[in-house]
């Protein structure tokens, strides 16, 4: 049920949103509520991003293999350690502060991810 509602989710947004997948949609903090990982990313020098990906579970971090922006999507390659547990993650943005991660692995599945904003005030 959750994967059908991911997925309607999906299709009612993609046709009309209008936001690029880029470093700056993607700069800040995200997280999957607990389900899978929290990622953090930081525009490093020139159009490259610094990934930071956090397991929920275990606290442990994800080396990042590889990642590559392409046709609005983003792809990340990691590979969690400790088991050397390897995925392929496909992220599509739903709307402002949420994307969808389609992660193919031993374990594939969909996994939604929400912007953290931090809101300070002075």
């Amino acid at each position: 049920m959750k994967k059908l509602l991911v997925l309607l989710v999906f299709l009612g947004f993609f046709s009309a949103n209008a936001q690029k997948m880029s470093s700056a949609f993607l700069e800040g903090q995200w997280t999957s509520n607990g389900e899978a990982t929290d990622i953090t990313f930081k525009k490093a020098y020139g159009n490259k991003l610094s990934i930071k990906e956090v397991s929920s579970g275990s606290n442990a971090e994800l080396k990042v293999v590889s990642y590559q922006i392409k046709k609005n999507s983003l792809y990340i390659e990691t590979v969690f350690e400790p088991n050397g547990f390897e995925a392929i993650s496909k992220f599509i943005i739903i709307d402002q502060d949420t994307m969808v991660a389609d992660i193919v692995s031993d374990y594939p599945g969909q996994v939604i991810y929400k912007r953290i904003v931090n809101n300070k005030t002075n």
